[in-house]
């Protein structure tokens, strides 16, 4: 989703954050020139987005009382540097914090946003540049099967969603740096989240304390606001509200502290907890969740148990001491994938392994067949939902076996008069770069023709005949940067080639 909320951006701020990044990457000069060629932009602009970096870097220190020096000097370029203790994640956040379509979206998303006219008369901005936010606002709804009321200016869709998205957009915009629910005492949150943790002696690292602490925020907004959470029929098969609420003090504490007496609500509270790993460290509250599961034989515990049975038997076998961390993570998986059933996201906003279709199109497809058959099986809806599925279950993959496991084989045939070792070294290194990427073989003597890529130091006849062709690559012992990365492109070639002959 970070990608999604920054084509909100204003394009000065998309522009500033872009040149922050490049910047922020070592502690040295920066040329207009250098920062011109990798942001595609002439010079000129560039001299005036520095400028005005300037300015808001200015801004930041005196609003935040922090530190973040930009230096700009004709002829050495720009450099950034940052106090101990600060950093520019702090600062980025700062941006996308006063960025004008991201104000409009908090406001919208807490029903604080009421026309156009007032907006603009109240933040003196034109109405022109509100309407511009709102029609960006409204594309980047779509993405999430949601939409703006035009006449309250109200999300419309189904509550829960409203509400993840509520949460991650918070979330992937500010980081846990700020609180930014001005209508939820902070203190009093985080302190609903500590007693949670000591109840059940979790330990929660700051930011899955500041995570817990957003969540909690955005139900309570969302209900202090009237919009309550539909229950469905088949989360009584997931959640024993009425034995949690008789026998767990940190849930009563809960209702009474911010008078929350309705069913539903409480309910998608525990939910959301059942999608956290985390929570499944206390025995007393795994114990209680997977207990009530398997006596309901909810779909969810159906589904784990039959994935990691089939996945053991036909995909790959599963260590013993990653079972259980496999159905945890898994049955956290389906259960936000049942629930949230239109969303491409995790809880916390990430789009993991985007690039498994180009880049491991036979594992994708592998999987893809996979969750087809546990379909079949079971009849179980959630198996419907390929795409979300099958990127979590390429991570569950890669925690076995490298993802390339299923692709087709790159053949290279290494053609040298260097020495044994020195030419087993630079397999060494070759196969240690790319093995997570590529699937890679190195032929033996003899093998030639059967080759795929010839690296080579000896300009030869096969280098003669197929000089400007993917297959031969001439190297200049040492093997070089450059070396490898005209490697990885034609590796990425043969890659492609062969998966569309497959």
């Amino acid at each position: 989703m970070e990608e999604d909320i920054f084509d909100l951006l204003e394009d000065q701020n998309k522009i500033m954050l872009k040149l922050l990044e490049i910047i922020s990457e070592s502690h040295r000069w920066y040329s207009v020139n250098e920062l011109s060629l990798r942001l595609n932009v002439v010079e000129r602009t560039i001299q005036r987005y520095i400028h005005q970096l300037e300015d808001t870097v200015a801004e930041y220190n005196e609003v935040k009382d922090s530190y973040i020096q930009l230096n700009y000097e004709k002829y050495n370029g720009v450099q950034l540097e940052t106090e101990s203790g600060s950093n520019y994640i702090e600062f980025k956040t700062y941006i996308l914090e006063t960025d004008e379509t991201i104000q409009i979206l908090k406001k919208i998303m807490f029903e604080e946003f009421y026309s156009v006219k007032k907006y603009a008369m109240t933040y003196f901005v034109s109405e022109n540049a509100v309407r511009k936010s709102l029609k960006k606002i409204n594309v980047f709804f779509d993405l999430y099967s949601l939409s703006l009321s035009r006449s309250s200016f109200q999300v419309m869709g189904e509550e829960k969603n409203i509400r993840i998205i509520a949460y991650i957009i918070g979330w992937v915009a500010f980081k846990g740096v700020i609180w930014p629910f001005d209508s939820i005492d902070q203190r009093k949150a985080y302190q609903t989240v500590d007693n949670f943790s000591e109840a059940f002696k979790l330990k929660f690292s700051n930011i899955q304390r500041k995570q817990m602490a957003y969540m909690l925020a955005i139900n309570l907004i969302r209900f202090r606001k009237n919009h309550v959470i539909e229950l469905d029929p088949e989360w009584k098969n997931y959640v024993n509200l009425p034995a949690l609420m008789q026998t767990l003090p940190v849930m009563t504490d809960l209702v009474e502290m911010y008078h929350i007496h309705v069913e539903s609500e409480m309910c998608f509270y525990v939910l959301l907890l059942q999608m956290k790993i985390k929570v499944f460290e206390s025995e007393e509250l795994k114990q209680r969740v997977f207990d009530y599961h398997e006596k309901c034989q909810s779909d969810i515990f159906q589904a784990t148990h039959l994935f990691v049975k089939r996945f053991h038997e036909k995909l790959m076998p599963i260590p013993e001491e990653l079972r259980e961390r496999f159905f945890l993570t898994s049955f956290c998986a389906h259960l936000f994938c049942k629930v949230f059933n239109q969303l491409q996201v995790d809880i916390d906003g990430h789009q993991i392994m985007h690039e498994a279709d180009y880049d491991y199109p036979a594992l994708k497809e592998k999987l893809n067949s996979f969750i087809n058959e546990l379909h079949e099986e079971t009849g179980i809806t959630l198996f419907l939902s390929h795409e979300f599925l099958a990127q979590k279950y390429i991570l569950l993959f890669s925690s076995i076996s490298p993802l390339n496991y299923y692709e087709p084989p790159i053949r290279i045939f290494l053609d040298s008069d260097l020495p044994f070792f020195v030419k087993q070294t630079i397999i060494t290194k070759i196969s240690d770069r790319f093995k997570h990427d590529f699937n890679i073989i190195f032929l033996k003597d003899q093998q030639l023709q059967q080759s795929d890529i010839v690296l080579t130091n000896i300009p030869n006849t096969i280098e003669e005949e197929q000089r400007f062709t993917y297959k031969v690559h001439l190297f200049d012992f040492p093997i070089k940067l450059r070396d490898f990365i005209e490697i990885e492109r034609k590796l990425k070639l043969v890659a492609q080639l062969k998966s569309q002959v497959s």
